[in-house]
């Protein structure tokens, strides 16, 4: 009987990440219209029949994917929330991290947050938007605890700080097609989203807004 040694486990798995980040270059170039099989096998240096694998079918291949970039989206989130000090610089925190992020890279942020995907890949874009929320309320609570906001449904503001912060970057990456923005105008979103989502959650206004 065949039994996997630590070695072989390694290499299959350092394969996968390899596949893995192929296909997130793919996507942040192009989107997720250009992750088939064929193109990513071609980026990973491997053959069609690898990629097939690891994944059964193209839609596991782009639920991967989507997992994949939106992951390390969610730690740069999650990081920016759990090391302010305070709730309103956490929520300024956010918003900084969401949004530069979001326009630095703006063809793979219009493919995570408004791009067509199938079915099975669109859940998993739903989930991480769960996933969003659920560390913005979860922030939010130790807010409440510490008397730093008032008493809220944080699941409910924490939805709809997601909600928002996509929303208001549909028209310039998904509507408009824009790719590139300027220091400034990424401080001038920056600033207004920061004081619209700091009234959301009931903290103090910036004393000294970017």
């Amino acid at each position: 009987m065949y039994r996997q040694t630590e070695a072989t486990r390694r290499n299959a798995a350092q394969r996968e990440r390899t596949i893995a980040e192929a296909a997130r270059a793919l996507v942040t170039a192009s989107g997720f219209a250009a992750a088939t099989v064929k193109s990513v096998a071609a980026s990973a240096g491997c053959s069609p029949g690898l990629i097939y694998s690891y994944f059964p079918h193209r839609d596991a291949l782009l639920c991967g994917t989507f997992a994949h970039a939106s992951g390390h989206e969610l730690a740069a989130v999650t990081r920016a929330l759990t090391t302010a000090p305070t709730t309103a610089e956490a929520v300024a925190a956010l918003v900084d991290t969401f949004l530069t992020r979001a326009l630095a890279g703006a063809r793979l942020a219009d493919a995570l947050l408004f791009e067509a995907l199938p079915p099975a890949v669109e859940a998993e874009r739903l989930r991480f938007r769960a996933d969003y929320a659920a560390a913005i309320a979860q922030r939010l609570d130790e807010g409440i605890a510490a008397g730093e906001v008032p008493v809220q449904d944080t699941s409910v503001t924490a939805r709809a700080l997601v909600g928002a912060l996509s929303g208001c970057l549909q028209q310039p990456i998904h509507d408009e097609g824009r790719t590139h923005f300027t220091g400034a105008e990424a401080a001038r979103l920056i600033t207004s989203m920061t004081t619209f989502c700091l009234a959301a959650v009931g903290a103090p206004p910036r004393k000294d807004p970017p």
